[in-house]
């Protein structure tokens, strides 16, 4: 039996057929949802990342088409990212390796996306320089200290790119355990093993990525 005949049986007794399996988080219409969902749930549960867009909607009618600058407007008539972390979305979790807080972060992110030539100010944009091999936008997002590649890989995701997929902690464990390996896989080796799986299952690679994440999660 190869390696991956040994991985899609795991999967199959794992996470049962595919059907059956939780949609992936997507916010297509909301480069806002996106970006905040996004960066608070790095290094961050699920329901504190829940929290998050809840208070976002109760905040702004509109959350669910609201583009980056309208974000950025928004914690602007909050006084600012800070205050906006703590008296709309009351959560002051800072981004990794930083004392800034998040809002901070998708701020100035937004920001960068916003002054790229192609300007990228929507979830139908972002979609399009993914689309289109650009890597310019991709850059821009991973200049923000406290953003790392991760950070990237959920931002596309939830904006709607299918053949994506976040290799976290969960995932590479997961998977070594599935392939009878000490050690995790690590991020690169990660993604090619289950974009091999997923189409092995004819499921999209971030379906695969979330029912995974699920399956591992603490809180399922």
């Amino acid at each position: 039996m190869t390696d991956i005949d040994l991985l899609l049986r795991t999967i199959n007794e794992d996470l049962g057929d595919s059907s059956s399996w939780s949609a992936p988080v997507e916010f297509r219409d909301s480069l806002a949802l996106c970006a905040l969902n996004s960066a608070y749930s790095l290094n961050g549960s699920s329901a504190a990342a829940k929290n998050v867009i809840a208070r976002y909607r109760a905040f702004r009618p509109t959350a669910d088409t609201d583009s980056g600058p309208d974000l950025m407007k928004a914690m602007d008539s909050a006084g600012g990212p800070a205050d906006f972390a703590i008296n709309i979305l009351r959560n002051e979790r800072p981004l990794a390796r930083s004392k800034r807080l998040r809002p901070e972060g998708i701020y100035e992110g937004l920001s960068r996306l916003a002054a790229l030539d192609s300007a990228v100010t929507t979830t139908e944009h972002l979609r399009t320089s993914v689309a289109d091999g650009s890597t310019a936008t991709k850059r821009a997002w991973l200049s923000v200290k406290g953003f790392g590649p991760l950070a990237w890989s959920y931002l596309i995701m939830n904006a709607g790119v299918a053949t994506e997929t976040k290799p976290d902690v969960m995932i590479q464990r997961y998977l070594a355990r599935a392939l009878g390996e000490k050690d995790k896989l690590g991020p690169e080796r990660t993604r090619q093993v289950l974009q091999l799986a997923a189409a092995k299952l004819s499921v999209e690679p971030r379906a695969l990525d979330r029912a995974i994440w699920q399956y591992e999660s603490p809180s399922k």
